[in-house]
């Protein structure tokens, strides 16, 4: 993702045009980590172009659309007791006047009881995005989930073997 070209830019002052888009990306990082923690898919939702990609492979959950992706969370995370969602160590580069590439850490910890006893699960990502501005909205045109650790008690060891099983071509979480 990243080009001898982007090199040169690390440290150089923003144009003071792009500045607001990057504050507004930012943003949308820090408000889909709300939405998930919040269960509100629909806001969720909204934060992607229609026809994004969405892909959690990596961590044993599916890829699709917003939408397809949307109908699976509630299901999928409603094992969960609590979750909280971090991002931080975001990198976003501008690929022309309505198009950008980003990765940002993502830090999640969820809150499970699993055969009876409660267990911290945690997940540590990046994110690979894309994102597409309309007039003067920002949204995410695809995330691509690269999972690097699960762990946890027991729950995080079946959760890990579902990821390693859905593996093609990248290692799987530790933990």
């Amino acid at each position: 993702m990243t080009t001898t070209d982007d090199l040169h830019s690390d440290g150089r002052i923003p144009d003071p045009d792009r500045v607001g888009d990057r504050a507004a990306i930012q943003d949308l990082a820090t408000a889909y980590a709300y939405a998930v923690d919040d269960r509100d898919w629909t806001r969720w939702e909204a934060l992607f172009v229609p026809d994004a990609v969405v892909d959690y492979s990596s961590a044993g959950g599916i890829a699709g659309t917003p939408a397809e992706v949307a109908a699976w969370m509630p299901g999928a995370m409603a094992i969960f007791a609590f979750c909280l969602h971090t991002t931080s160590t975001h990198e976003i580069r501008f690929t022309g006047p309505d198009r950008a590439e980003g990765r940002v850490h993502v830090f999640n910890r969820n809150g499970v009881v699993w055969e009876g006893r409660s267990e911290l699960f945690d997940v540590g990502a990046v994110y690979h995005d894309t994102y597409a501005r309309h007039g003067d909205v920002w949204r995410i045109a695809s995330r691509v989930e690269h999972t690097t650790y699960m762990a946890g008690g027991a729950f995080a060891d079946v959760i890990r073997e579902i990821a390693r099983e859905a593996q093609t071509g990248r290692p799987p979480p530790f933990g």
